[in-house]
């Protein structure tokens, strides 16, 4: 984000982020005209995802603010896949988006999230790894999703919902977008709404995992 133009790469590349990170990131700076000693902010994607590319987000993050000594500030990627949909406005209400990431293991990354002041997502609730079946029957028993619940249209995000197509069909969603993935314009966005009394110094930066287990042995 250089003087409010937002410049971004974007790329599906799986097992291959560390031979592109830094390439993409000296061709947005070439593209905006700077240089890395200029920037005022490094942000990264904190999780929850894929462990490995949370770790490499954040080991590049950290390693580019030590040698510049600059701030982080680590991003929800939950909150990144609401903020996509933030300025949908349906019907005069203002939409309660519900983001899902497909945690593998039978279980889904799950946030729900509201509009705050100027179209920024609000967290409701908590971050949480959960079964689909869990989510469902706490949403069956406290009827947060049910039709004559709602106030506000329901949109749903993430690729939890594509994976899961009985969580997508679970609710009145106004829109389902089941092949939505975390991009950086909307992770700036979250940034730029963030204090600077919350940036990071690089050395106090954590991935977020949601999940403590990850080992999974498979059946003999």
């Amino acid at each position: 984000m250089c003087e409010g133009d937002i410049i971004t790469r974007f790329e599906l590349a799986p097992r291959a982020h560390t031979r592109l990170l830094l390439p993409m990131v000296q061709a947005v700076l070439a593209q905006a005209g700077a240089n890395l000693s200029q920037l005022d902010l490094i942000a990264f994607g904190r999780g929850p995802g894929s462990f490995t590319g949370v770790r490499i987000a954040m080991g590049c993050a950290q390693g580019l603010a030590l040698g510049l000594d600059l701030p982080v500030l680590g991003v929800s990627t939950l909150a990144t896949l609401a903020q996509a949909q933030a300025s949908v406005q349906l019907g005069g209400a203002r939409a309660v988006i519900h983001a899902a990431i497909d945690a593998r293991m039978g279980e889904v990354y799950h946030a729900a999230y509201g509009l705050g002041a100027d179209s920024i997502v609000q967290l409701m609730g908590l971050e949480r790894v959960l079964k689909p079946a869990a989510l469902l029957a706490e949403w069956a028993q406290i009827g947060a999703i049910s039709a004559e619940h709602q106030t506000a249209p329901l949109i749903a995000t993430g690729t939890g919902f594509g994976r899961y197509p009985e969580v997508a069909r679970a609710a009145p969603w106004q829109n389902v977008f089941a092949d939505a993935l975390p991009e950086p314009r909307f992770a700036l966005a979250l940034a730029a709404a963030t204090p600077r009394a919350a940036w990071q110094d690089p050395t106090q930066a954590w991935p977020v995992y949601l999940r403590d287990n990850v080992a999974h042995v498979k059946a003999s």
